[in-house]
């Protein structure tokens, strides 16, 4: 399997407050219990950092994510972080967005050309999509 989307599997996508950290294929109730308070059904945990991994600076990095802040405006959505096993990566803040559908989630993934973003639904278990084609 493909290295970098093994790194991703493994990486610990934290929610900064309410604090959550969300693992792919583990079931979290705290998450669930967050879906059920905003009466939702559908969560994804998307960064505009570092475009298909290519490292950008600081700068750069806050200005996607300010618009990425501003196109997931009509959401509700808690800043967070993933942190991979390479400590040689730094964490990239992210957006965990309660109520969007896969595909809206996924085409923002794309647009941010990111190789891949984590989307869940209510009791069911975290997975990471694959929003670069070249990596299938």
């Amino acid at each position: 399997m493909n290295a970098l989307i093994e790194a991703y599997k493994n990486t610990k996508y934290k929610v900064f407050e309410p604090d959550l950290t969300i693992e792919i294929g583990v079931l979290n109730q705290a998450v669930d219990m967050l879906l059920i308070k905003h009466k939702s059904a559908e969560w994804a945990f998307i960064t505009a950092y570092n475009p298909y991994s290519r490292v950008l600076t600081n700068d750069e990095n806050k200005v996607r994510h300010d618009e990425l802040k501003e196109l997931t405006k009509d959401y509700i959505t808690f800043e967070g972080h993933g942190v991979g096993e390479d400590p040689a990566w730094e964490p990239e803040l992210s957006l965990f967005v309660i109520g969007i559908i896969r595909d809206e989630a996924s085409k923002i993934g794309k647009k941010f050309e990111q190789n891949a973003i984590v989307y869940g639904k209510l009791n069911t278990l975290p997975e990471l999509l694959i929003t670069n084609d070249k990596l299938d």
